[in-house]
């Protein structure tokens, strides 16, 4: 932000490059599963992705930025639906939220160690050595991918027969009610995705911390979610699902309109690490209910949906906030979130 004079609202638009193309071929990549093996999707995903974002280092000014995080989105498109369909037809339902939320977790540790090793590095380094550093172990695990056992695809693509097949499959998931639901739910949801993304900067900029304060204190609300994905997907597994996600969006919504009347470093955290809690993990409570409603051969295809949805409407969020964040200030971006959490309750009251 200071080397090219970038304002929040395009810093927004870094996010929403990456979470558009990365939305838009959900549904391709959850369909392709059904086809290519899964280990093929994902390990030259990695790849792809992890070179795309090396070239960043080499950038001259926003349009490169820009460009590059674009195309790692392409790579990162087959994690989500790939991913997720994968682990619910592995576990059974009264253990598929806890499994669910499991993966949602491991995400979540590896967003506690970015920001907090990050912050190290860039202070000695400098940006560019940081992200080029940060984007070698994808190429790796990308590697390790390709050399995982996995039976072929039993289905053979056929040309527009095939396409017919998703276009079937599409209409057959969305023709459950509680699929439907989940779909909406998603889709107030995402309209606050994005927001822990402006919280860095907004401790440096708005409140004067230097890097390695905004560091810890962003890690330490990464931290209190990196169990939450489990304790809310083992919780929903016994309770009903629809009050666990009532629940913890509620309470996010409070969180996120207090959050702006912290000035100080413990002051903070004394919101945001519930916030931290309540905010990360209810998402493999909503993908349990599209598990739970979808037959095994149409996974890949819900999914698909419902990430596609999710990250293609998500990418507007950060552009939106940093909008306000530069018109208004950051006490209107939180509190849209905290508009849209509450949206959010009302929506999944319809979730059975």
């Amino acid at each position: 932000m200071s080397e090219f004079g970038l304002s929040y609202s395009l810093v927004g638009m870094l996010v929403m490059g990456y979470r558009l193309s990365n939305g838009s071929l959900q549904l391709l990549m959850g369909f392709l599963g059904r086809f290519v093996r899964r280990k093929f999707l994902l390990g030259l995903g990695m790849i792809w992705q992890s070179v795309t974002n090396s070239f960043i280092s080499l950038s001259q000014g926003f349009t490169d930025i820009l460009i590059n995080r674009t195309l790692a989105g392409v790579g990162a498109s087959p994690q989500h639906p790939t991913g997720s369909a994968y682990i619910a037809e592995s576990f059974s339902r009264r253990t598929r939220g806890k499994a669910l939320g499991i993966n949602i977790a491991a995400a979540q540790l590896g967003s506690l160690l970015a920001p907090l090793l990050g912050s190290i590095v860039l202070s000695v380094v400098g940006w560019r050595t940081t992200i080029l550093v940060f984007s070698m172990p994808a190429i790796l695990v990308g590697i390790a991918f390709l050399f995982l056992k996995e039976p072929k695809r039993r289905m053979q693509w056929s040309g527009i027969s095939t396409f017919s097949l998703l276009f079937q499959g599409v209409r057959t998931a969305l023709s459950d009610r509680t699929v439907l639901a989940a779909m909406i739910v998603e889709t107030v949801m995402s309209f606050r995705l994005g927001a822990s993304d402006f919280l860095p900067s907004y401790f440096t900029r708005s409140l004067g911390m230097t890097t390695l304060e905004s560091g810890a204190i962003y890690s330490l609300f990464m931290a209190a979610g990196i169990f939450a994905p489990y304790f809310w997907g083992r919780l929903s597994d016994r309770l009903e699902r629809r009050k666990v996600a009532m629940s913890t969006m509620g309470a996010a919504s409070l969180l996120w309109y207090l959050l702006s009347y912290g000035k100080s470093g413990p002051q903070l955290l004394i919101v945001l690490l519930p916030l931290g809690f309540v905010s990360q993990g209810i998402g493999g409570v909503v993908q349990a209910f599209v598990a739970d409603a979808t037959p095994r051969e149409n996974r890949d295809i819900a999914f698909g949906i419902y990430f596609t949805i999710g990250f293609t409407i998500a990418s507007f969020s950060p552009v939106i906030m940093g909008y306000l964040a530069d018109t208004i200030g950051f006490h209107a971006s939180f509190t849209y979130v905290a508009f849209i959490s509450l949206s959010a309750v009302i929506a999944s009251y319809f979730l059975k």
